[in-house]
């Protein structure tokens, strides 16, 4: 399993990297885009990004850069769509669950996709 010195860094380049593709996205569309549809589309947006991301090879950008990987805790290294898509809910639905892999072994996003982070 990935350390939580890993886990805490993976969070911070992947809000960093979303916070800047974001905001590119806005200032190139701002003369389109209604300020009351900002909030809306930044959660769709942090939705995606984890889904497609993690969903194309088990990894964000900042797995990547800290050669780190989903892998599943049922089947063989192989994650599954609705585990997946199981880890962009409840990050999206749960306001402490980002940094949960802090306080417990593993993050609450983990425990109910049956998912783990590991070391490349």
């Amino acid at each position: 399993m990935a350390s939580k010195t890993i886990r805490f860094l993976n969070f911070l380049l992947d809000t960093i990297f979303f916070l800047i593709i974001m905001i590119l996205f806005f200032r190139i569309f701002r003369d389109v885009i209604d300020r009351n549809n900002v909030k809306w589309i930044s959660i769709v947006a942090y939705f995606l990004y984890y889904l497609i991301f993690e969903l194309i090879n088990g990894r964000t950008v900042g797995k990547i850069i800290t050669r780190s990987k989903v892998v599943s805790t049922t089947i063989v290294d192989r994650v599954t769509f609705f585990q997946i898509l199981g880890r962009a809910f409840v990050r999206l639905l749960v306001l402490f669950d980002a940094l949960s892999f802090l306080f417990f072994k593993k993050g609450l996003h983990d425990w109910i996709s049956k998912t783990t982070v590991v070391k490349l």
